[in-house]
């Protein structure tokens, strides 16, 4: 299997989700599919999971990743930050693991 559609089987079992649970549909991935957000909501916790996993399994050199810029992590009773986050997208994971290392910051 090519690394491109390794990474995106990888995100669809993990993070595509049926829509009521048990049944409905299940988000499709590809390369545009947009992690965080409006894309499958990956949140905090499964991302820091799912991405360490990634980092060892394509053997990517984080450089300097940080996982902040496009997650937060939401504490019970924390404050709601105003900051930007940056989108993560599959190209993004595919682009990287092709390099060996982390491309974006």
């Amino acid at each position: 299997m090519s690394i491109e559609k390794d990474i995106i089987q990888f995100i669809y079992d993990r993070h595509s989700t049926r829509k009521y649970f048990i049944f409905g549909e299940r988000p499709t991935v590809n390369l545009d599919t947009e992690l965080t957000g409006g894309g499958l909501g990956v949140v905090f916790e499964d991302a820091e999971e799912s991405l360490s996993e990634y980092f060892t399994r394509w053997n990517v050199k984080p450089n300097g990743f940080d996982i902040l810029n496009y997650f937060d992590p939401e504490y019970f009773g924390s404050k709601e930050e105003s900051r930007v986050l940056k989108p993560l997208y599959v190209w993004m994971l595919v682009n990287s693991a092709l390099a060996g290392e982390w491309l974006y910051d």
